[in-house]
């Protein structure tokens, strides 16, 4: 079999959303994967940095040293790096922060834009053959929609996990989402808020709540919209113009809210009705498992655009 060769890059973080393309990536067998990126060990900038378990650690297999706002990396570079007789027919960046300098002179050029709603991708568009945004919302004319979506090789229901809380969210204490979670402790919710967990323990938490709370920053349908459906809780989120564009319906796949009185009032009225809950949370399930809302499918994705996708 002739493999689609792809040059990778992006920031290696222990949690980086590139990670699941690359997860992705590695599983296919028509691909032959060479990446390349800063790499910060078990060091993650949340908080103001932390750090991680080390057995999360996955390195580039060209590993180039973590500098604060690197921005930019040398093509010419990182090619003298790669094996005399390999050229990528695809040099795909999943962008955080990170891109080339110039537009690199082999294969597709292809950009993830993973933060549309608050990164300048101007330069990002210029240097590529195909930029994909994952924030419809955030879009520019010529970009092409890839929503994000959830990895079902980590985040999924478990039977073996006790349903001892009420709500979860794992993510970055915002003043909104700390007074929510204040609200509902004082309500007598058991509800787990963590900022750290990752991969395994991010997932055995979430599946000890029945719901999952989402409220993203700036109207954009973050991952753990689709996160929450995919571990089968009871979605509870800030109404966010990409649920209706990509048929989520409210009330059927979510409860929705505006504000936080909205927030709470749906999150109580999930806990006084358990099974319309729990018909929710599988219908939630259901749609995107069945409609392919992973990042297996957003690299299917990449690949048909590009002309390369085999299976």
């Amino acid at each position: 079999m002739n493999k689609t060769k792809i040059l990778f890059s992006s920031i290696f973080f222990p949690l980086f959303m590139g990670r699941y393309f690359l997860e992705s990536l590695l599983q296919r067998n028509d691909v032959d994967l060479i990446s390349v990126g800063p790499f910060t060990g078990n060091w993650i900038p949340w908080k103001g940095g932390m750090n991680v378990s080390s057995r999360y650690i996955i390195p580039p297999t060209i590993s180039l040293p973590f500098k604060p706002n690197i921005g930019k990396i040398s093509y010419p570079f990182v090619k003298a790096q790669l094996p005399d007789d390999w050229v990528p027919d695809i040099v795909l960046t999943v962008d955080a922060g990170l891109n080339w300098i110039d537009k690199p002179s082999d294969g597709v050029v292809v950009t993830v834009a993973t933060d549309g709603h608050c990164l300048n991708y101007d330069h990002a568009r210029s240097i590529s053959d195909k930029f994909f945004n994952m924030h419809y919302v955030y879009r520019k004319d010529g970009d092409l929609d890839l929503p994000y979506a959830y990895s079902s090789q980590f985040f999924y229901p478990m039977t073996d996990v006790e349903k001892d809380a009420d709500a979860v969210l794992i993510g970055l204490p915002y003043d909104h989402r700390q007074q929510w979670v204040n609200e509902l402790r004082s309500r007598s919710l058991k509800v787990l808020f963590e900022n750290g967990p990752i991969f395994d323990e991010y997932r055995i938490l979430n599946n000890h709540a029945t719901m999952g709370l989402n409220w993203s920053s700036m109207q954009d349908l973050n991952c753990r919209a689709f996160e929450i459906m995919g571990m089968r809780l009871c979605p509870v989120m800030n109404r966010v113009p990409d649920l209706e564009r990509l048929g989520f319906e409210e009330g059927r796949h979510y409860l929705g809210f505006d504000n936080l009185s909205g927030a709470i009032e749906k999150v109580m009225w999930a806990k006084e009705h358990p099974d319309e809950r729990e018909m929710i949370a599988n219908v939630a399930y259901q749609k995107v498992t069945q409609e392919g809302h992973t990042y297996d499918s957003r690299v299917k994705t990449i690949l048909e655009e590009c002309g390369y996708a085999k299976n």
